[in-house]
């Protein structure tokens, strides 16, 4: 009598709370290719399989309520990714949340000051009086001269080492 066992990568013991994707990402209020871009990100561990389907152990649920939390909070994929897996196993969840949380906080600081200089910026648009643009150019070069600040990139440069991608341009201030 020959017995065949097959292993692959994939098996483990699957247990009844097992889910698959539709069922998690319905219970979790997601899309079950925002699971899938987790689990491709490396956010979410790779789901085992059964015949073919992804199938995930409940406490995925939990792990989705927190990227999800996460993503409403403005950090990116990059910083959830840390959250999860770029501390000691032992770091407690606070200490993890307090450490992102000031740095995103800070960042979100820049933003604000970002946003109301360019509040004003459109302010003084709305009021100018030139004929042509030509003219609006040489009032801001001149302005420009007598204005040397340092500028939004270089404090998130500052702020974030040399990671600047998601500001690609120096905005002015307004209050040069």
């Amino acid at each position: 009598m020959l017995i065949v066992r097959a292993h692959s990568k994939s098996s483990r013991n699957f247990s009844d709370s097992d889910m698959k994707i539709g069922e998690i990402a319905r219970r979790a209020g997601i899309r079950s290719s925002a699971i899938r871009f987790y689990e491709k990100a490396g956010v979410l561990p790779l789901a085992a399989r059964q015949n073919g389907q992804r199938r995930f152990a409940a406490d995925v649920e939990l792990q989705l309520a927190v990227i999800e939390f996460a993503r409403r909070a403005g950090f990116s994929i990059a910083e959830i990714k840390l959250l999860f897996h770029g501390f000691r196993k032992s770091a407690p969840a606070s200490a993890r949340w307090r450490r992102l949380a000031r740095k995103k906080y800070q960042e979100i600081d820049l933003l604000i000051t970002l946003l109301k200089d360019m509040q004003k910026l459109l302010k003084q648009s709305m009021r100018c009086q030139c004929i042509k643009l030509d003219d609006c150019g040489r009032i801001l070069l001149s302005q420009r001269e007598n204005c040397r600040r340092p500028s939004f990139r270089s404090s998130l440069q500052t702020l974030r080492g040399s990671d600047t991608r998601p500001w690609r341009l120096a905005w002015p201030r307004a209050d040069c």
